[in-house]
């Protein structure tokens, strides 16, 4: 069966994959996934909303994942991942900024939760999940800012439980849906290809700014 004919029956697909894995292999890559995607403050590289959304899909799909083990289990990736990023943000997060290389590539995105965390205080830890570009910084800044550890648990960890359920649910009650199941093949397909291009496009602006950054060949002789 060729790559084209699996992605037109996601259902084959994601019995293949869980045929590789297993059950418990699939439900510990989801958790592992989930948890690096908040984390480490470093490495935001996992789609979070993505995955929770296919990860919901696969549970309509598969008789090998259930929704109900899925929402408590990724929800607990998602508290733990936050307190990670909180406790490195209490002891590393000076180490972390006093270092060029990451307050340049960190600096805008930690303004910008920075931002979001003085005007809504509480609510943007409640909602950090909700806010891709908070959910992996907000904690860290809660952590660097000695903000006390139960305050942050209080409104973040019921914030994380809401977006994993949400979404999981989501992305299940749509796979029934007749239309959508028509053509998930398709949409599996946009959705790859559309993760595949903006992880080039990344890529490729990050080249192009150490480029920049470069000194001329011969420039300090």
């Amino acid at each position: 069966m060729n790559l084209a004919s699996l992605f037109s029956h996601p259902a084959i697909l994601l019995q293949h994959w869980i045929g590789a894995v297993g059950p418990a292999g699939a439900y510990l890559f989801l958790f592992v996934a989930i948890f690096l995607e908040t984390g480490i403050v470093i490495l935001p590289i996992v789609p979070g909303d993505s995955l929770l959304l296919a990860a919901g899909v696969f549970a309509s799909l598969s008789k090998e994942l259930s929704l109900p083990v899925l929402i408590p289990l990724l929800a607990v990736g998602a508290v733990l991942g936050d307190q990670s990023n909180y406790f490195i943000g209490k002891f590393l997060g000076d180490k972390i900024l006093k270092s060029p290389k990451w307050k340049k590539r960190l600096s805008a995105k930690l303004a910008r939760s920075e931002e979001l965390l003085n005007r809504f205080g509480r609510g943007a830890m409640f909602f950090s999940h909700f806010i891709p570009v908070g959910r992996t910084f907000i904690p860290f800044l809660c952590g660097i800012s000695s903000l006390p550890w139960k305050r942050f648990s209080t409104f973040n960890a019921p914030g994380d439980c809401i977006w994993a359920a949400a979404l999981l649910s989501v992305g299940y009650y749509c796979a029934k849906i007749p239309f959508v199941k028509k053509y998930l093949g398709l949409i599996a397909l946009v959705a790859v290809g559309g993760l595949v291009a903006s992880v080039l496009v990344s890529f490729f602006k990050s080249k192009r700014k150490k480029g920049r950054g470069r000194p001329p060949a011969g420039g300090g002789l």
